[in-house]
């Protein structure tokens, strides 16, 4: 019996000469390996367009227990996304956040509030005009609480620094490549409580998110 679902497009490699295997995270049954058929032929260049990283597709599929790969039919685009195919910068962020979403959410099990959450997420994203540049970063602070490994924020004090072993804020100490310094520890207290409307109230450079992003 085949079910109504829709999910985001994380990954696809070439399976065969015909056919190629989509990584997706649902939100029916959470991440799901699928086998895509119609890599020639007419239908090609509509499935290469369906299946691009974070596509956010609607379709149906027939959910077999003991299959490795599944199969779709009916994929149909669940929202057109109108800038972040094109935007180059926004471009370059998906590609980072697939990456991750890719490995991070592999072994992820049904969880609809997380999937509604980077529905959501992405749609702000690529109808943001303006001050997006700190996106990727509380981006994944927040996917972070639904994995269970956010660090922990309630003993932050001014000069703090962060030890990134133990996921908290420590009054002493020096910067090291295990702990942040007092201005890193500082920028992560601001985004973890940041929201994607006031996010760009917290100014930040090039060197700064670059690292922050490594520590993420």
């Amino acid at each position: 019996m085949y079910i109504d679902d829709k999910g985001i497009v994380l990954q696809c490699v070439k399976y065969n000469d015909k056919a190629f295997i989509a990584q997706l995270f649902t939100a029916s049954r959470g991440h799901v390996s699928f086998v895509i058929n119609g890599t020639h032929g007419k239908r090609s260049g509509t499935m290469a367009r369906l299946f691009q990283p974070l596509t956010f597709l609607s379709f149906q599929w027939d959910a077999k227990p003991n299959s490795s790969l599944q199969r779709m039919k009916e994929a149909r685009l669940l929202f057109v996304q109108q800038d972040v195919p094109y935007h180059p910068v926004k471009r370059s962020v998906a590609m980072l956040l697939s990456e991750f979403m890719l490995y991070a959410l592999r072994d992820e099990a049904s969880n609809l509030d997380l999937y509604l959450y980077i529905e959501h997420s992405m749609q702000w994203f690529d109808m943001a005009e303006t001050e997006h540049a700190n996106f990727h970063l509380v981006f994944l602070l927040k996917l972070a609480r639904f994995l269970g490994i956010a660090p922990n924020m309630e003993s932050y004090s001014d000069g703090a620094l962060f030890d990134l072993t133990n996921g908290h804020f420590t009054p002493h100490g020096l910067p090291s490549e295990t702990t942040m310094s007092a201005r890193d520890a500082q920028l992560l207290f601001l985004l973890n409580g940041a929201t994607y409307e006031t996010m760009s109230h917290i100014a930040m450079n090039r060197q700064e998110r670059a690292r922050m992003i490594n520590y993420l």
